[in-house]
């Protein structure tokens, strides 16, 4: 039983997957709200606009007038609100509901105050389709469809004749009912859609062994970084001492676990999002707006860790406070230091790479 009511919950909450992964996505989910109600309700701002101007030159619009000037205004409010939510993101749910209240607004006010005699479909049609262009939780969507759907059920009898009033009620419970278990499953299979292509995004950039960003990663992020920083770009270059001796003497786990362990201090000290490896043994990070001689200091705290285990690594930092950086050469400068590093190393431990 609790297995069950935690599937339901799944579903309703995060779309069948899970809370993580559809935190992972929220992002993106609301960037696609924001532009699709943005282009939404710019649409029915301007088909809005146009049938109030036809009320004036067609007979069978002009009981609809007054319907279509709260559509057009409420639309024009939208439009302003849909903008405003790219800049601040907590209007980026009101936009999405907005934009779902103009459509079943303007559907409820044509069923039930300009043509109370004429059987609904404007108001059905719109409960069915609208909610489906856009992705969110299902229950809330479910939630808000519900009491779109009781409020056109309280107009509708105070406003219907009985000649229609029973089949519209009727199609009211039917067409809630559907749109309720339609948008749950559209938004289920949209918001797996989404994780899925966010896994295949996330292995795609992400070295499988260490969890840090892979040579993927890096080549699609480097000419970023020239723009990154304000004061100062650094970067330092890491390649890892004895990993094939270690491989060959206690095997490729042991290589592994200090791979592994080098990540992780990387990691530490340069931080996940610009940390990178690029090669079997070879780490590169950038770091920005740092002083140089507080990078060398966390430098040789990274290197003591290392020893601290029975691990080492050459390093070679590269440092440049001048504007609009080459990142290649800084890159070359950071190689060079670290082939410098290595070489010292193994003149030094000829004994123990034999």
């Amino acid at each position: 039983m609790m297995n069950i009511l935690k599937k339901i919950k799944n579903i309703l909450y995060y779309g069948d997957t899970g809370k993580e992964e559809y935190y992972e996505i929220r992002d993106r989910i609301e960037e696609s709200n924001r532009t699709t109600a943005l282009f939404f309700t710019t649409v029915a701002f301007v088909l809005i606009m146009i049938m109030y101007e036809l009320s004036y030159f067609v007979e069978g619009l002009v009981s609809s007038r007054p319907v279509y000037i709260f559509g057009t205004v409420f639309s024009a409010i939208q439009v302003v609100i849909a903008l405003l939510s790219r800049k601040y993101r907590y209007l980026t749910y009101v936009s999405v509901y907005m934009a779902i209240s103009v459509f079943l607004v303007y559907g409820i006010m044509l069923g039930t105050i300009t043509r109370p005699e004429e059987m609904t479909v404007t108001f059905m049609v719109m409960l069915i389709f609208v909610p489906l262009i856009f992705v969110d939780r299902p229950v809330r969507m479910a939630v808000v469809l519900m009491i779109y759907d009781i409020i056109y059920i309280v107009m509708a009898i105070k406003t219907k004749p009985q000649k229609v009033l029973f089949a519209d009620l009727s199609d009211a419970v039917i067409f809630g009912i559907l749109a309720v278990a339609s948008e749950t499953i559209v938004y289920r299979s949209k918001i797996r859609a989404l994780v899925l292509e966010n896994r295949l995004h996330i292995m795609s950039e992400t070295d499988q062994l260490t969890g840090l960003n892979n040579r993927n990663c890096y080549e699609l992020k480097l000419k970023a970084y020239e723009n990154l920083y304000k004061n100062s770009i650094a970067c330092v270059y890491i390649d890892v001492n004895g990993l094939h001796e270690l491989n060959n003497t206690k095997g490729h786990k042991a290589g592994d676990e200090m791979l592994c362990f080098i990540a992780d201090t990387v990691k530490r000290q340069f931080g996940e999002s610009d940390s990178f490896r690029i090669g079997g043994d070879e780490f590169v990070s950038f770091v920005m707006d740092r002083d140089k001689d507080e990078m060398i200091s966390v430098i040789e705290e990274m290197t003591d860790r290392f020893s601290e285990e029975g691990y080492h690594a050459a390093t070679g930092l590269s440092f440049s406070t001048e504007r609009n950086t080459d990142i290649n050469k800084l890159i070359v400068r950071a190689e060079s230091a670290m082939y410098k590093n290595k070489s010292e190393y193994y003149k030094d431990h000829k004994k123990e790479i034999r």
